[in-house]
């Protein structure tokens, strides 16, 4: 006959799922604020503009070393821009940002050449350069 290993456990010990509480327990003081979701929003909005800085600074340069015309090698960049928004977010958010991109881009511009340039005027309603 085989022999049977017999369980050290015993049956009629009962298993409980409440963790003891330790009474020797030290709290630790949190020295990092513990940060709202707002400001958690607006630091990654400000990490995140730096970094798209950085990379326009990048682009720049790479314009002005390039053989082709400005406007065209701006082009190549916003279009692939473009290409991968519109591919990774949904089609309301792409039109959207490009809508207000566009139109903040475009009222910079009417601010700044109002500022440097009084002899230009600009017509706000059509977002025009008269």
């Amino acid at each position: 006959m085989p022999k049977v290993k017999k369980s050290s456990k015993s049956k009629n010990k009962k298993h409980s799922n409440v963790v003891p509480i330790r009474k020797d327990l030290k709290t630790l003081e949190n020295e990092e604020k513990i940060l709202s979701t707002e400001e958690v929003e607006e630091q990654e909005r400000k990490r995140t503009n730096a970094f798209a800085r950085k990379i326009c600074d990048e682009i720049d340069r790479f314009v002005i070393e390039s053989k082709l015309s400005a406007d065209y090698a701006y082009y190549h960049f916003l279009f692939h821009l473009k290409q991968r928004t519109i591919l990774n977010v949904s089609y309301g958010l792409y039109k959207s940002a490009n809508d207000a991109s566009s139109n903040e881009v475009v009222k910079n511009l009417a601010e700044y050449q109002k500022e440097n340039f009084p002899e230009l005027k600009s017509d706000a309603e059509n977002h025009t350069i008269q």
